[in-house]
């Protein structure tokens, strides 16, 4: 496999490239990601009051 060499500016300019597609991301899935987390917290709240 051949070796692929970058400098610094050009790894940082990947990092934030990176970095703004991950908040891309999360900002559009953030309403699906509130009701994922909701409703394993009530899920989990569940199996605990079953104890």
């Amino acid at each position: 496999m051949a070796e692929i060499k970058i400098d610094k500016k050009q790894a940082h300019k990947i990092a934030l490239t990176i970095f703004a597609d991950i908040e891309r991301y999360v900002k559009e899935h953030e309403q699906e990601f509130a009701e994922f987390c909701e409703e394993e917290n009530h899920k989990e709240r569940s199996t605990y009051d079953k104890k």
